[in-house]
Order: C-alpha cells, then sequence, then structure tokens
C-alpha cells in the first residue's frame, strides 16, 4: 500500500492535469489529448505501487454510477465487437469511451475535498476569463486571438458557434451555481463571477445558436419552477425583476448585434409589432437549416433500421453515412447527438446511455434535496442544457465537448462525494 504522502502527491499531479485540460481544452485539442493521457498513466500508475480504490478489485473508486457505466461500456463493447469497420471501432472504444471513464474516476478520486474542488472552480473561472476576451477581440477585431478564426457568429476559440454555445451553456449555470452556493467562493469572488455570467450571457445570444437558446430558457424554466415553489415572497420578487431585467436588456444591445440577432433568430426589434407579431417573428426559424437537418436525420434513421441492435459499429458513422446520402452535404454527421449514437451502437446503445443519465440525474437530485449544495444544480442545469442542444448538433462525438461533457458528468459526482463525506464526519 502506498503512503498518505504519495498517494497525495500522485493527486495533485492529477489535478494539475485536469486543471490543464480544462483551462486549455476551448482553444487546444492537442493539449487536452495529452493532459487526459498523463493524468490516466499517472493514474494507473498509482494502482501499480500499490494503491487500492473501494470497489471491482480496488481498481475504481465507489460511485453510484459504476453499474450504469459497466452496463454502458458493455454495451459499447459489443457494438465495437459486431462492426462494419473493426480497426475504426477498436480505436474509438480505447481512444474516447476508455478515454472518458478515465476522466470521470479521476475526478471523482482526487477532487475529494473542498480546497482541492476550489482549484477545479479557479481554473474554470480562468478558462473563462481567457475566453471572454478572445470572444470581445474576435467580435470588435474580426478576429479572434487564440485560433485565429474570422468572426460573423461568435465563436471564440471554437471551430464552430455551435460549440461555443454548448460550452457557454454548461459554463452560465455552473456560474450561476456557484453564486447561490454561500460557501464555495468569497464575496468578492461573487462579484467576478456576475460580472463574467453576464458576459457568458452577451456571448451565448451572439452565437445565435438556436438550439443553444432553447437549452438555456429550458434550464431557466426549471430554475423558475423552483423558485416558486419553495422561494419566499421577497426571493421570488427578485429573481423575477431579475429575469425581466435579462429578458428586456435585448432592448440595450448594440444595434450591430441586434441586427446580426434579428437576421438569424427573425426577431424585429421594431417598436410598432403587435405582441402577435412579436411572437411569430420570435419562433420563425431558418427554413433551410431546418430541412437539411430533417434530411440528415432520414439519414441517420436509414442506418438505425438496417442495424437495429447493436449499430454499425462504434465511430463508423462518417464510414457508413455515404452510402445513405440524400442531400448535398449531407452523407458525414447527422447534427444530432442520440441518432447518431443510435446508428452506430443501436438500440442498446441508446438506452444503455439514458439509462446513465437517469441515474445520474437521479443521484444529483436526491444530494441536492439533502445538503441544498447549488452546485450541484447548477452543474445538472448545465448538463442539461447541453444535452438539448447535443439533440441539434453531434456534441457528444466532438473532442472538445465530449471530455467536457464527461469532465463534468465526473465533477457534479465528486461534488456529491464531497456532500456525504461531510455528512458522515459530522454523523449526520
Amino acid at each position: 500500500m502506498l503512503n498518505k504522502k504519495l498517494v497525495s502527491c500522485f493527486d495533485y499531479a492529477i489535478i494539475a492535469c485536469l486543471c490543464l485540460l480544462i483551462f486549455c481544452l476551448p482553444f487546444a485539442k492537442a493539449g487536452v489529448e495529452t493532459f487526459v493521457w498523463i493524468g490516466f498513466f499517472l493514474w494507473l500508475t498509482k494502482r501499480t505501487l500499490g494503491y487500492r480504490a473501494e470497489s471491482f478489485l480496488g481498481i475504481f473508486p465507489e460511485t453510484e454510477l459504476n453499474k450504469a457505466l459497466g452496463v454502458f461500456i458493455a454495451v459499447n463493447l459489443t457494438a465495437t465487437i459486431f462492426t462494419v469497420n473493426s480497426a475504426l471501432s477498436l480505436r474509438g472504444f480505447f481512444g474516447k469511451e476508455i478515454k472518458f471513464m478515465a476522466i470521470y474516476f479521476m475526478l471523482v478520486e482526487t477532487i475529494n475535498d473542498k480546497r482541492r474542488l476550489k482549484i477545479i472552480l479557479m481554473t474554470i473561472i480562468a478558462s473563462a476569463i481567457l475566453i471572454i476576451a478572445d470572444a470581445l477581440v474576435q467580435y470588435y477585431r474580426g478576429i479572434d486571438f487564440l485560433r485565429g478564426y474570422p468572426s460573423g457568429r461568435l465563436t471564440a476559440s471554437f471551430i464552430s458557434a455551435n460549440g461555443f454555445a454548448a460550452w457557454l451553456l454548461i459554463i452560465i449555470f455552473l456560474f450561476l451555481g456557484m453564486l447561490a452556493n454561500s460557501g464555495i467562493i468569497g464575496s468578492k469572488m461573487k462579484v467576478t463571477v456576475s460580472f463574467l455570467t453576464v458576459m457568458l450571457l452577451i456571448c451565448l445570444i451572439a452565437t445565435y445558436a438556436r438550439g443553444a437558446w432553447f437549452g438555456f430558457l429550458a434550464g431557466v424554466f426549471i430554475v423558475f419552477c423552483y423558485i416558486i415553489r419553495n422561494a419566499s415572497f421577497k426571493m421570488k420578487t427578485f429573481y423575477l425583476f431579475i429575469i425581466v431585467s435579462l429578458l428586456g436588456g435585448i432592448i440595450f444591445l448594440p444595434q450591430p448585434l441586434k441586427t446580426k440577432f434579428a437576421a438569424v433568430g427573425k426577431i424585429d426589434f421594431k417598436i410598432g409589432l403587435t405582441l402577435s407579431d412579436r411572437i411569430t417573428s420570435t419562433v420563425k426559424m431558418n427554413e433551410g437549416s431546418v430541412l437539411f437537418r430533417i434530411k440528415l436525420w432520414q439519414e441517420a434513421l436509414g442506418i438505425i433500421r438496417d442495424f437495429p441492435l447493436t449499430g454499425s459499429g462504434l465511430n463508423t458513422y462518417s464510414v457508413v453515412a455515404p452510402h445513405y446520402k440524400i442531400i448535398e452535404g449531407g452523407g458525414v454527421y447527422p447534427h444530432n447527438s442520440f441518432l447518431q449514437m443510435a446508428a452506430e451502437t443501436g438500440v442498446m446503445g441508446v438506452m444503455a446511455f439514458f439509462g446513465f443519465l437517469l441515474k445520474f440525474f437521479q443521484v444529483g437530485i436526491s444530494q441536492f434535496k439533502q445538503k441544498n449544495n447549488y452546485l450541484i444544480p447548477g452543474l445538472l442545469l448545465g448538463i442539461s442544457a447541453f444535452l438539448i442542444h447535443a439533440f441539434f448538433d453531434t456534441h457528444l462525438y466532438s473532442l472538445q465537448l465530449a471530455v467536457f461533457f464527461w469532465f463534468m458528468v465526473g465533477l457534479t459526482m465528486a461534488v456529491t462525494r464531497l456532500d456525504i463525506k461531510e455528512a458522515l464526519q459530522k454523523g449526520i
């Protein structure tokens, strides 16, 4: 067995890798890969030298998601065995799925006290500051300084506006959870995080990602329902004022942003419109974009029809889809993470993933009810909004965003374990 001092040294080295990973995730794919695998090597080395965890031969830390994750990995392995391309599926299984599980278990094992949690959160805040600066430079100068991407729909250092919006969704709700939590950050830092949250919301608007807007509004609706049900009259009034102020703030957006926002979202900001006209113009979407996605979804459904149970094989969509191409520009990705999952891993894969999500949200909600740690619903809402947006894009199959998703799942479970540990120490 390793002594506690050596275990602590390994843990801080792993935490350093996790911090570097989450900091550079928005702008350096190579950095993400490098720090994941260095951290995983350290994690394995710690076990080789004698460290033992709580479950499965002392390899994995005990979490309430272990069984659900086991089923998910088993189904992905099955899809890897019954595949149309063994080389691609093996690469996907060992290069992606195992990597995601490594991130999850590294986080739940090493983030085991509040000091370590704060290190991770401060790193995320630092990364957000850098990306906001990058987005501002892109908006005003026409090109971002981290990756050299041109302006248009705001992307910052991400390759697409939709990708940037997916990252923003989780960060915004995480920051809101930090602000609502009384003990995780100090009052001065809360002022900083409040300002950053406003800037992130403006960035979200400027991405013009309708799927992300829908995910964000769904999250806000859940928060609003919770406030109506549980908050005092004074707090209800305060939060209602905040929501109305945020919605009304659209009126004071810079004119160029208003123009672009109106053009993409079909929103007319003219004063003379009736309420009916405003509602109609707001919900009207770009027909070409919607029809294109529907055609791509039809391609995915064709693959699912021919490979219903275990799918065409993990990581094989790009080689199978061209045979189902029905539209110019199609035959590549379906712009729907769940349809792609069903195409690659079949009905079994989708059921395993949703079973995992169900267990994940059950654990998070249960722990929040016991401890009222608002960091947990902040993470849960961010992940929910991310998944809603993923229905309209392939975020779960993007290197940066898939790693980001599993990182936040691991961070959520680390927070729940901290709450359980704290309760046991207090004898609750």
